[in-house]
């Protein structure tokens, strides 16, 4: 199982590299990248995500949604307030992405195709449900964090139309009323949604392909950041579901699922707001670069 754990991520990396290769030859321009994450996010996501609640209705498996959801939500709620802690000496300008990249991973990019190497569909399906208060934290607090302005300033009609809510939202409805797709809808929902896994990574390979090396490697944050991101923060989180005694299987999803690198959104969010951009490339950068290391060792050890 650990080998075949493995040979998942190698596969992933070998794609991303890919990307890096075709962004360095100019085959994926700057605008090919941005044009793709919105076909990816708009469309073979939402696809992946539908055909993953194609299962049948059963009594366990909507405990474990409700389960999944409420973990989802205290794991978010611990990481914002203990990462405070992790970053007090840091500069104002700085402190809000460290903090960003310590509360949210890249599971949207990362973790859903390595769930889905591990746990088939149904690791697809969960990781769905994991992602509802992710993503509602991501639109408020997320917001609030880079600008406080706006802190008063969110719709729930926004926030619920975002692909990655919307379709979930779907799915359950989906799920709880054993409603069945024509095999054309289903066969079509499966080979778009196999799209995303090899779009992903070659999106992430390729969004590194001018990152200067050289800066990298000055910069001690972003080796503090990294650690913390894809080994303390995976760590605490395996202790927490330990202490309220969480399903081995929940566990372990939601370990991977927090064990994936900074989320691609920290630099859309830097953009956003005229905070750090090239900061937060760099973070994105490293912790991805990192992970290839850091999650077969998260996922063997678990």
């Amino acid at each position: 199982m650990n080998s075949d754990i493995i040979n998942q991520v190698v596969v992933l990396c070998i794609i991303m590299l890919l990307g890096l290769y075709g962004r360095k030859k100019e085959y994926i321009k700057e605008q090919t990248i941005k044009s793709l994450t919105d076909i990816l996010m708009n469309i073979t996501l939402p696809c992946l995500i539908l055909s993953s609640f194609n299962v049948e209705f059963s009594r366990d498996l909507w405990e474990n949604v409700k389960l999944i959801f409420i973990y989802s939500l205290i794991i978010h709620i611990f990481l914002i307030l203990i990462s405070k802690l992790f970053f007090i000496k840091c500069d104002e300008s700085k402190k809000k992405i460290l903090r960003f990249v310590a509360v949210f991973s890249n599971f949207g990019f990362m973790g859903y195709p390595i769930v889905e190497g591990i746990y088939g569909k149904i690791g697809v399906f969960y990781a769905s449900v994991f992602g509802i208060p992710f993503n509602i934290i991501l639109l408020t607090y997320g917001v609030i964090l880079f600008n406080k302005k706006d802190k008063h300033n969110f719709k729930i009609k926004d926030i619920v139309m975002q692909p990655g809510i919307l379709f979930v939202l779907i799915g359950i409805f989906i799920f709880l009323f054993s409603i069945k797709l024509p095999d054309s809808i289903n066969k079509t929902l499966n080979m778009v949604g196999a799209m995303t896994t090899p779009m992903s990574m070659m999106i992430v390979g390729a969004s590194f392909a001018k990152t200067s090396v050289g800066s990298i490697l000055k910069d001690f944050k972003l080796y503090y950041i990294s650690f913390i991101r894809l080994l303390v923060v995976p760590f605490m989180i395996y202790l927490i579901l330990k202490i309220i005694k969480a399903d081995d299987y929940i566990l372990k999803l939601c370990v991977i699922l927090e064990a994936m690198p900074a989320a691609a959104m920290t630099t859309v969010f830097a953009e956003l707001y005229n905070s750090d951009r090239i900061f937060s490339a760099k973070c994105v950068f490293v912790t991805t670069v990192l992970s290839i290391f850091t999650i077969p060792l998260v996922i063997t050890l678990l």
